[in-house]
């Protein structure tokens, strides 16, 4: 086999003739260095084009002009500038990327990087520069994730989405300290053989969760989960990986993101300000008109009556105020405001991020893990070696060495399978419902071919994974979508999911409130907008029976209904295990049974009481209303744990949590045909 070399001699010299071109080069290559993980595959390979090419003078750039982004541009500095090597061969960046490897262990002793010094051969250098002369190096270089093994815990990892949050804003990386980059998929996957993974557990977040916020939360969780316990199901066995995936989500009104993106849009800004204004004089002279040409002869004609004269006195005094020009600044005012107000609470920039963003990476993550995990694909994409490699050669004979090794369990060509497990909390729920679907799409639907949709064939996502069970606590999924005519897109992907587990809660005050306002323009209905799947909780049919049988309800502000009616297409809500944390510490701060009378009442009262406990935990304890499931120290961790860890039957993990359950107010009802009349 041969590498064609279609570039002639290095180092390369940048074309100043198209100043713009090199400019805009060059800040690509260098985000990409700075928002990537040291010495994985995106950065060796930017680094790469950057040792090629020799150092670009500083008069080559255009000056930056008074308007436009351009003015934006700095000059490169000193620490840019030497990043371009001018090196003369393949070889020579070889040996510049090791020099730098070495040097960053000695800052970074707990690295380890044996798949990097490996992979990083000629050959490596001479694709990928391939790539960038055929103008493919983007596609060939990118990919959408970034995987990290967690330095304590070997069997614990960070996936994450290398999607930006803002244009403007850099990616904020795991600690060094604590997470090693892994070079690529590749390296995760002679991971999984070398470890003989057989399950994986995969955890991520919700709305409002910076990356850094993640980051820590995930360490408490994987702390908690290898501790070593009396029991042989509450961890992590070695062979039972724990990823934590993070998409691009930021915070409320604090986030950098929301205000860069302010300050370098002033044009849009402007453009937003001229239609606010035009349908604010618009509808301001409408108001006027009416009030003008109506309501003011109304008044005048039935001031006489005792009730309306004393008012029309008072509308003549304040005359002043019906004109039209008053009427127009208090509308334009409170437009802006409302509309900014839903920009900074970024509850629809993460929906869109969680759909079009992580959703999609996360999808490639999987299907690429079963194509690495897969030997028969493996010797497809194995790498060929190179011999000897000189400057003036236009094309390269290369000998193919035979197998790759990924370690002895990928070697031995075992064809065992790998169970996953998907947790998704909030707005995370949103995102692995469209991640399975998805996955649905590409590995085939095939819903009427298989009679038993249990069987393990259906929940195959590739060769050698499959998928197990689905938790999710607090799904910011609107409750419509499991109904008939409303499920089409998902029943494929939802039931391609073994187990499903619902931890709900109907004190879940950001769920109740926040979907409402940030979907009424959005959801295809006004219902689906109110009404959300983590709202659910179970009522029990009769309050005096000491073992009550339970209904899935859902509550608006007062009044409850049932979340489904008896149809023909109930199967979606029959396929789920109900876990009710309406009343369980972490995620309540009063402990009032739901009345209708109540249902106000309970919600202002937990809302201060968290405002309080973010500023006096000590006082009123960790009470987090929207994701207290995961604080370690609560029953729901305990059943996520039992959840995640336990290898039984569906049937032994529902015994396992009604063991658990005891005394702490969780109400359960196991998957059965429920919503049948008795």
């Amino acid at each position: 086999m041969s590498i064609s070399r279609p570039y002639k001699d290095l180092p390369w010299s940048w074309d100043t003739k198209s100043p713009e071109t090199l400019q805009n080069d060059c800040q690509w290559l260098e985000s990409i260095v700075k928002n990537s993980a040291p010495f994985s595959d995106g950065w060796v390979k930017a680094r790469i084009v950057q040792l090629a090419y020799n150092c670009p003078n500083s008069q080559d750039f255009p000056q930056p002009k008074n308007r436009g982004k351009s003015a934006n541009r700095k000059p490169m500095t000193t620490a840019q500038l030497l990043a371009y090597g001018g090196k003369l061969s393949e070889i020579e960046i070889v040996e510049a990327l090791q020099e730098e490897c070495g040097q960053y262990c000695q800052t970074h002793p707990v690295a380890d990087f044996s798949y990097f010094h490996k992979t990083v051969d000629e050959t490596y250098v001479m694709a990928t520069l391939n790539s960038w002369c055929d103008r493919h190096f983007s596609e060939k270089s990118a990919r959408n994730f970034e995987i990290y093994q967690d330095l304590v815990y070997p069997n614990v990892f960070l996936v994450i989405s290398t999607a930006f949050i803002s244009l403007y804003v850099d990616r904020q990386l795991p600690p060094p300290e604590r997470f090693r980059a892994l070079f690529n998929v590749d390296e995760f996957a002679e991971i999984v053989g070398e470890g003989f993974c057989d399950r994986m557990t995969l955890r991520t977040h919700g709305y409002a969760t910076s990356a850094a916020t993640f980051y820590d939360l995930f360490r408490n969780e994987a702390k908690a989960l290898n501790r070593e316990e009396s029991s042989p199901d509450s961890g992590l066995k070695d062979n039972h990986f724990y990823i934590g995936y993070h998409w691009p989500s930021e915070q409320p009104f604090t986030s950098p993101g929301l205000w860069k993106d302010f300050s370098n849009n002033w044009g849009v800004i402007f453009k937003f300000s001229f239609v606010l204004s035009g349908f604010a004089g618009i509808i301001g002279t409408g108001l006027y008109g009416m009030v003008k040409l109506l309501g003011l002869p109304l008044f005048k004609g039935l001031e006489f009556l005792p009730l309306i004269g004393p008012i029309w006195k008072g509308i003549q005094l304040s005359a002043v105020g019906l004109q039209w020009y008053w009427v127009v600044p208090p509308l334009f005012i409170l437009w802006v405001l409302l509309m900014q107000c839903l920009r900074v609470l970024v509850y629809q920039r993460d929906r869109y991020r969680a759909i079009h963003y992580g959703a999609p990476d996360l999808a490639e993550f999987f299907w690429r893990l079963d194509r690495a995990l897969n030997p028969q694909a493996l010797k497809k994409t194995q790498k060929p070696k190179i011999g000897a490699l000189t400057p003036d050669i236009g094309s390269i004979e290369v000998k193919n060495q035979g197998s790759v090794s990924l370690g002895n369990h990928a070697v031995s060509g075992s064809k065992a399978e790998i169970g996953v497990n998907l947790v998704g909390h909030s707005m995370g729920g949103l995102l692995l419902v469209n991640t399975l679907r998805i996955l649905s799409d590409r590995f085939g639907k095939d819903e009427e071919d298989i009679e038993d949709p249990d069987r393990a064939e259906f929940s195959k996502i590739g060769d050698r994974l499959r998928l197990d069970k689905l938790i999710l606590a607090s799904p910011d999924i609107p409750l419509e979508f499991l109904r008939e005519g409303r499920n089409n897109y998902v029943r494929s992907a939802m039931r391609r999911c073994r187990q499903i587990y619902l931890m709900s809660s109907d004190r879940d005050i950001i769920l109740r409130y926040m979907p409402t306002l940030g979907n009424w323009f959005s959801e295809p209905s006004i219902e689906m907008s109110a009404y959300r799947l983590g709202n659910v909780y179970l009522q029990p049919l009769d309050d005096r029976d000491p073992n009550p049988k339970y209904h899935p309800y859902i509550r608006n502000v007062l009044v409850s209904q049932a979340a489904a009616s008896p149809t023909s297409a109930y199967d979606l809500f029959e396929r789920f295990n109900y876990i009710d944390c309406s009343e369980t510490i972490g995620v309540n701060g009063i402990f009032w049974p739901l009345k209708s009378h109540r249902g106000l009442a309970i919600d202002l009262i937990n809302t201060l009481m968290f405002l309080l406990s973010l500023s006096y935990s000590r006082v009123f304890g960790q009470l987090d209303l929207h994701g207290g499931y995961f604080l370690t120290h609560t029953a729901t961790f305990k059943i996520l744990k039992l959840l995640i860890s336990h290898n039984g039957s569906e049937a032994e993990i529902n015994e396992g949590i009604k063991k658990l359950i005891p005394g702490t107010k969780i109400r359960f009802l196991p998957r059965q045909p429920f919503l049948t009349k008795d």
